[in-house]
């Protein structure tokens, strides 16, 4: 049963705007906040996460810096500026900024003013195409990484944006009975994700939730929670099962942009093929409607979700955008009622409301560091995954 408490936690859980719990406690982590290639060398651009508005700049050797938005001056927006070097010169009066946010030239001022001025300048780091930033006070954590990415074989990033909050899209990744429902109709069927109504367990972790699959033939899939907000799961390619690492960085309070990683595990005249096929498909969603029209058409009642051709390569993203994109954020609906297939949705909820609770009475948070060799199992015997548990909605 839901309580006053679980509405407060979850109204806190979905927010993240800065100074809400929420948003102090997704900022601890290390966050993509863009591709690499949103913006180019000597470039820069304004980009928003958590409600907080930032300068993406990229130096003349294209490393990515990331600053506040405005001006320390007189606060025009930083991203109108010009880069010089590995700095930032604003436009309105040609104040310039390193990565850090010191200010290291003022035309018009005495040299030692400069020296009393500094804005806010985040760490940042590119990794596999995707540019990350720590947000939050003090000295960031260690940056978190698998080894997976760093096997031999294909990696690829990618981004898109999804119009529903953050936490709807992490609980989705964990609601190990939809696929058998949302996805009925998609390239999961090649693999098997959406065969049966799984019965389903998870458990904490050091890194976060590992959650189990059962199936009735004795095969096992096990995927993954990566503090805070990746899931490290399976998804599929044509015919291929792919790594899947996707963050999901809150945009405002309703809207989300899911960073992705994949791997797989490909070479040679294999690696070739799977680009070839990549590139069809890349193609052929050029000359279909568009995944955000088809979904338009739905909301207004003109289309039903299963006339979509089940062919297409977007499928799967039509498929989630439809069941989540008109959901409200935790907090603004009515209490959900959960039940045994919402095990690893209900640790999820339970995790974050117990972080938040120790945030806000400052107390000690748990760290999260990530095993560099986790690994998703799919279809696996079962006495490779967990052991079952008796199942207890709220203890």
């Amino acid at each position: 049963m839901s309580t006053a408490d679980d509405a407060v936690d979850n109204a806190n859980i979905a927010r993240t705007g800065p100074g809400t719990l929420g948003g102090r406690f997704l900022r601890r982590f290390w966050l993509p906040v863009a591709e690499i290639g949103d913006v180019a060398p000597e470039r820069a651009k304004a980009i928003q996460i958590m409600g907080e508005r930032f300068t993406l700049y990229r130096g003349e050797g294209g490393e990515a810096h990331l600053l506040g938005y405005y001006c320390a001056h007189r606060g025009t927006p930083l991203f109108t500026g010009r880069v010089e070097g590995d700095c930032l010169r604003c436009f309105y009066h040609g104040w310039m900024y390193d990565a850090t946010g010191r200010c290291v030239d003022q035309p018009a001022e005495d040299e030692s003013f400069a020296a009393k001025v500094r804005m806010e300048g985040y760490p940042t780091r590119t990794y596999q195409g995707l540019v990350f930033a720590y947000l939050g006070e003090g000295a960031p954590p260690p940056f978190p990484e698998l080894d997976r990415f760093s096997a031999p074989g294909l990696n690829f990033s990618r981004s898109y944006v999804r119009k529903t909050n953050y936490f709807n899209s992490v609980e989705n990744s964990v609601d190990y009975t939809h696929p058998f429902f949302v996805h009925m109709r998609s390239e999961f069927t090649g693999i098997g994700v959406n065969r049966e109504i799984p019965r389903v367990d998870a458990e904490e972790t050091a890194y976060g939730i590992a959650g189990k699959k059962v199936y009735s033939d004795g095969k096992v899939s096990i995927n993954h929670i990566l503090m805070p907000v990746a899931a490290f799961l399976t998804v599929v390619e044509g015919t291929q099962p792919i790594d899947h690492l996707a963050f999901r960085v809150p945009i405002d309070d309703y809207s989300h942009r899911a960073f992705i990683i994949n791997h797989v595990d490909l070479d040679g005249a294999e690696a070739e093929q799977f680009l070839a096929m990549r590139a069809e498909r890349r193609a052929l969603l050029q000359k279909l409607t568009p995944e955000e029209d088809i979904v338009a058409a739905i909301f207004r009642g003109e289309r039903q979700i299963d006339e979509v051709d089940e062919s297409r390569p977007d499928i799967i993203g039509i498929q989630d955008t439809v069941a989540m994109e008109l959901q409200e954020p935790l907090g603004e609906r009515p209490p959900d009622r959960l039940g045994r297939g919402d095990f690893a949705v209900i640790l999820l909820r339970k995790i974050f409301a117990r972080e938040l609770r120790a945030l806000a009475t400052n107390r000690a948070l748990r760290e999260w560091p990530w095993p560099h060799d986790l690994r998703v199992q799919l279809n696996v015997p079962a006495e490779t995954g967990m052991t079952m548990r008796p199942y207890i909605l709220y203890e």
